[in-house]
């Protein structure tokens, strides 16, 4: 066995920087939740609940819901319009439609 000593060097690197959309221009206000509103918003709550059972969609409404909920009351930096198109098409990667 080499018994050669092997030196690391740790690297500092500044963290990304990352997109916050933490306040939307455009909200709506769901079961007292304030969420990010839009066209596409609009068009992606639309398009999954003609794809889904009642129950699959409201699922899917109330995860959305209640990870704004989360975090908003933490103080999270987060992208809200892809937490909300995340959550609201998440189940359909799942099922055959």
């Amino acid at each position: 066995m080499n018994n050669e000593t092997v030196s690391y060097k740790q690297e500092t690197v500044a963290p990304a920087k990352t997109f916050v959309n933490r306040d939307a221009s455009q909200t709506r206000l769901i079961a007292g939740v304030s969420v990010p509103d839009g066209p596409l918003i609009t068009a992606v709550i639309e398009h999954a609940q003609r794809l889904s059972e009642p129950y699959l969609f409201n699922h899917a409404m109330r995860s959305w819901l209640f990870a704004e909920a989360i975090g908003r009351i933490k103080g999270i930096d987060y992208d809200r319009d892809t937490t909300a198109k995340s959550w609201l098409l998440a189940r359909y990667s799942t099922t055959s439609v």
